[in-house]
């Protein structure tokens, strides 16, 4: 009973560690010391939306990367 409790935290802290990695901002700092955010904060709707395709097929039969054609 114990070690399933200490284990079910042990999961859970490690879930919550690798989605605050993932949501931070990638901030860089300047010559004067000043921060610009190069990729803003994530949201937890994030991890949900439906991403862009990133080519057609014609595209990938451009460069060699489609179906094989055996």
């Amino acid at each position: 009973m114990g070690t399933t409790i200490i284990g079910s935290v042990f999961i859970l802290c490690f879930v919550w560690i690798a989605y605050e990695i993932w949501r931070a901002p990638l901030m860089e700092e300047t010559d004067d010391g000043k921060l610009i955010t190069k990729r803003p904060t994530k949201k937890l709707s994030d991890l949900f939306k439906k991403k862009e395709k990133t080519g057609t097929f014609s595209d990938l039969e451009k460069y060699r990367r489609g179906r094989s054609k055996h």
